[in-house]
């Protein structure tokens, strides 16, 4: 078998590209660990292997809104969700939509359109205030 000689340059290149595809393969590994439906959300927190694997799902910079003891209920192996529901919530100046979509599939269909009672209003805007 012939051997390939490589000048300084080409090894150069075949290092930098060895090192781009590493680099790549680390971003698409952790876009394709997120979940990305309520059902694949719901599987990664309540089959976590700890409370640290869980809280690693939050979005940096959100952390200090993780709730230990409600994500310590659902990952406790005698209970299991019953439902598991997803919604898009679409807000205006006087009013607010919730918009059920459909759970575990990959792309969105929408089951259903509400307008939210103000109630529902107040509590959605007063939770995204604590957010932000």
């Amino acid at each position: 078998m012939k051997r390939l000689e490589l000048n300084r340059s080409q090894k150069a290149i075949v290092l930098l590209s060895l090192a781009v595809i590493f680099l790549v393969s680390l971003e698409v590994k952790d876009y394709l660990e997120q979940p990305d439906n309520s059902v694949d959300l719901y599987q990664e927190l309540a089959f976590a292997k700890d409370i640290e694997a869980a809280e690693s799902l939050m979005l940096e910079g959100y952390e200090q809104h993780f709730k230990r003891a409600s994500v310590e209920y659902m990952m406790r192996r005698d209970r299991r969700a019953f439902d598991i529901a997803q919604f898009t919530i679409i807000e205006f100046y006087d009013k607010t939509y919730l918009i059920e979509t459909s759970p575990g599939t990959k792309q969105l269909h929408i089951l259903n359109i509400e307008e939210a009672p103000e109630e529902v209003r107040v509590y959605f805007q007063e939770l995204g205030e604590k957010v932000d």
